[in-house]
């Protein structure tokens, strides 16, 4: 549990999805500082090579860490937090994955998490990313997904890219009869604070400037 009252809290992203674990921590405490480090310039991760990634996370950690001194970093994307996992770093918070569900993710996330039961899809990620406010065609892309890959079903499916928890609801339209699992839900249940004050600050940061994309952001942020 972390104990200051109004605590700085950092997410770090390939672009939007982190925004998924932004919103839910906005929505249960209605307060804290928070930085989203979306990392445009790259996104998204799940075509990159994990030397890449191992070294491009861990140098916009210590980059938060100097700058803000946040209280805790999360690493909001799966790719990532495949990657660096089993290691110890100071106030980083990863996403955990079992053997008892089955996983919707990267491509490269199932090539580093052997023996979990991984469906990879290599460009839903970056069809969310550039359609989030298109949702008929949003819509299609996903309904296709589903279909192609019966989703629809399966008992259980985990969201392991939160790209996908952004657009849950499709996922639980398209799926009625499957058990939708947002697999942030084990960051939020460790994030545990009392705010005395409802006062929510939110910054952006980019590590490809865009006027455009930085709106796309606020715009995407619950207030």
């Amino acid at each position: 549990m972390l104990q200051k009252l109004k605590p700085t809290i950092a997410i770090i992203d390939s672009g939007i999805g982190g925004l998924s674990v932004l919103n839910q921590l906005i929505d249960r405490y209605h307060s804290g500082n928070y930085i989203y480090f979306a990392d445009n310039l790259y996104m998204p991760y799940g075509n990159k090579t994990k030397q890449f990634i191992a070294q491009r996370v861990k140098n916009i950690i210590q980059f938060l860490k100097d700058k803000y001194n946040p209280d805790v970093i999360i690493l909001a994307c799966n790719t990532a937090s495949s990657i660096l996992k089993d290691e110890k770093i100071d106030n980083v918070v990863c996403m955990k994955f079992s053997k008892a569900y089955r996983y919707l993710a990267t491509p490269l996330t199932k090539r580093i998490l052997k023996g979990v039961d991984i469906l990879a899809d290599s460009t839903l990620a970056r069809n969310i990313e550039n359609n989030i406010f298109n949702r008929e065609k949003l819509e299609k892309i996903i309904k296709k997904h589903i279909k192609k890959n019966k989703l629809d079903s399966l008992e259980s499916l985990v969201l392991g890219c939160t790209h996908y928890e952004l657009v849950a609801e499709i996922f639980e339209k398209y799926c009625p009869n499957t058990q939708i699992i947002n697999n942030s839900k084990y960051i939020l249940n460790n994030i545990i604070y009392s705010p005395q004050q409802d006062e929510c600050n939110v910054e952006y940061i980019l590590s490809k400037q865009s006027l455009k994309y930085s709106l796309k952001l606020m715009r995407l942020t619950r207030r």
